[in-house]
């Protein structure tokens, strides 16, 4: 089905309920803009779309969109030639979007930097892992403060593989993302760790989906948002253990640190368990800065403003502990770092 015959997504829809998509459209939602592709680096080097995307029957709203609107697809092979990748996506114009899709078929490094002042932009992330793949994904967002952000990213991890996802959100205005991991074969794992830093009057709306489809599977995922000013985070995470998936362990946390009392932070974890041997757990907490802290600090000579971007930076550094590839966490520490600084 096309975009212009699918209805509009009401708010009463799990993932709309924050977010409308008349929010997140870079027109008016009857539309089908035709936008342009962003300009994406790899290693320093420019490199034009090679494929197109396709439109599956069970797509939603935001993935039909985004591939009718701008079908032009950068489809990046990962090999043991092209196993350490930095990525830029730079998007300057009124309305850019962009997809890539990673064949993996090695274990590798893949780092994407978001950076450009569009009023609106849109992403499209895909990606396969082969069997006994590791894959180490790291993302910085920091797009301009005025950019309307829709960004999709699906993810297949087979047998004996392990996505090492590592995120870090600080850029746009309006941030709505949407993000599917499918461990599809047994001993597939994914550790997700997600940052989000919110200043002004931004809203970042993230939505996170796991899907074990296998038994032997494991996830965690752990999102941590500090808010200041008016800004508001939202976290949504749906964990789902299929029937016949024993002996998975799944877990997610939700933590968010409020930096002004206009500031608004809301967590939703869900569980759907339709296995019996399992393990699974979830849980979401949220509070204001420790006022110790902030004395401690400046009673060893920070000023408050100072006392409180070290308690921040600390809180979501700490998102990026366990990472183990040392090339993705330093890429994502350096980027929060150079943020607060």
């Amino acid at each position: 089905m096309s975009y212009l015959d699918l209805p509009i997504p009401k708010r009463s829809e799990h993932l709309w309920r924050y977010t409308s998509w008349k929010r997140v459209h870079p027109t008016k939602v009857d539309t089908l803009p035709s936008i342009t592709s962003a300009t994406v680096s790899v290693n320093g080097l420019v490199i034009s779309p090679n494929s197109t995307a396709v439109v599956t029957p069970d797509d939603d709203i935001s993935r039909v969109f985004l591939a009718e609107s701008n079908n032009q697809m950068h489809k990046v092979v990962i090999n043991d030639d092209n196993n350490d990748l930095s990525i830029q996506i730079n998007s300057e114009d009124d309305a850019n979007s962009c997809h890539i899709h990673f064949d993996a078929k090695v274990s590798a490094s893949v780092r994407i930097s978001l950076t450009g002042n569009s009023k609106w932009f849109g992403l499209k992330i895909t990606g396969e892992l082969g069997q006994n793949v590791n894959l180490s994904y790291g993302i910085v967002n920091d797009m301009g403060d005025d950019t309307t952000i829709l960004r999709c990213e699906d993810w297949q991890v087979s047998r004996d593989s392990t996505l090492e996802y590592g995120e870090l959100s600080a850029g746009g205005e309006r941030i709505k993302s949407d993000i599917r991991t499918y461990l599809s074969g047994v001993n597939s794992s994914l550790m997700q760790n997600i940052a989000v830093n919110c200043q002004a009057t931004s809203v970042d709306d993230h939505h996170i989906e796991i899907h074990h489809l296998s038994g032997h599977s494991n996830s965690s995922l752990t999102v941590k948002s500090a808010c200041a000013d008016r800004s508001h985070a939202i976290g949504t995470g749906l964990l789902v253990i299929e029937e016949d998936c024993d002996k998975s362990d799944a877990g997610q946390v939700f933590k968010n640190l409020l930096l002004s009392e206009r500031a608004k932070a809301e967590s939703i974890p869900e569980l759907e368990v339709l296995s019996d041997d399992v393990s699974a757990a979830h849980g979401a907490a949220s509070s204001s800065v420790d006022p110790e802290q902030i004395h401690y600090l400046m009673a060893r000579g920070f000023s408050r403003e100072d006392a409180t971007s070290e308690i921040v930076e600390g809180f979501l550094i700490s998102s990026f502990a366990k990472i183990a590839n040392q090339q993705t966490r330093e890429f994502l520490i350096n980027s929060l770092s150079n943020l607060l600084d």
